[in-house]
């Protein structure tokens, strides 16, 4: 899956819609603001957080059910000096509703039409010729500052002038942009799932157990070493694995259990992972 080259030449200007105001839009919505590109409107439900998103952006809120139709064509901004050259849907929604959401959406509301989900289908957006995915491989939060620099955008569109555009918001936002293909996008989302938000269980078990004393902090060393060598070393990581569990350290295993025997969970999670480990361990040819 190697990173594309970038279409050279000019691009054209794209004025972007933007639909819901929950934290993926937030985030996306800024960045793709703050790197100059045109947020034109904001289509969300009245429920505040949409005209606040569209006052951050410099962009009209439009306030809308699902439930009810959009408009042919949407009334100029307050700001349009002369009609849309290209027009981009960004659907910033939830997994669930996006199906629901995209139908709404045919060639007289949007020229083309995207969605930032990394499991839903393409064809999710089979209401509109051209159609894409940007999918940035984050945690995408409005509480929390987005790092963009370097960070891989997933992109996948049959549509030319849409890849074109996709690549230029990416390049836009100091991101890295990759074609990929269905399936790989949906593997490497449920890559993250596991690495990440699994993930981020074991380092709140890590917290619970270091916060009698008021700091996780010594635990950053060993976890900022096991993501560098993940970074720079391509091999599985599991010819790197170490601890009790992978050394048969009986006596260690038991002397953890006893510190975790008031936790159940931490119990439980413990003691599977270590019967993993010892399995992984026993199949494993080094």
């Amino acid at each position: 899956m190697s990173e594309p080259l970038i279409k050279q030449g000019p691009v054209q200007e794209t004025s972007l819609t933007l639909v819901g105001s929950g934290q993926a839009a937030w985030a996306l919505g800024s960045a793709l603001h703050e790197s100059g590109v045109r947020v034109q409107r904001v289509v969300a439900r009245p429920n505040g957080r949409g005209a606040a998103l569209a006052q951050r952006l410099e962009a009209s809120w439009v306030p809308w059910h699902a439930d009810q139709p959009l408009p042919n064509h949407w009334p100029p901004s307050p700001d349009q000096t002369g009609p849309d050259q290209s027009r981009v849907t960004l659907l910033a929604v939830s997994d669930d509703a996006l199906p629901e959401v995209a139908s709404f959406f045919g060639t007289d509301q949007t020229d083309a039409l995207v969605h930032c989900s990394g499991t839903r289908s393409l064809e999710d957006l089979a209401v509109h010729p051209a159609r894409g995915v940007f999918w940035p491989i984050l945690n995408l939060s409005k509480a929390v500052e987005t790092t963009w620099k370097g960070a891989p955008i997933l992109i996948q569109t049959e549509d030319a002038s849409l890849h074109q555009t996709l690549h230029h918001w990416a390049h836009r936002i100091g991101a890295t942009a990759r074609d990929v293909t269905e399936v790989q996008r949906q593997k490497l989302h449920l890559a993250a799932v596991m690495t990440a938000n699994f993930n981020n269980i074991l380092l709140h078990w890590g917290h619970l157990l270091t916060q009698e004393w008021g700091t996780h902090r010594d635990l950053f060393s060993i976890l900022s070493q096991q993501l560098n060598e993940f970074e720079q070393n391509p091999q599985d990581p599991l010819t790197r694995q170490s601890g009790p569990a992978w050394r048969g350290d009986q006596q260690t295993l038991e002397s953890h259990l006893r510190l975790l025997q008031d936790d159940p969970e931490g119990t439980a999670l413990y003691r599977w992972f270590s019967s993993l480990i010892q399995r992984l361990r026993d199949q494993s040819p080094t």
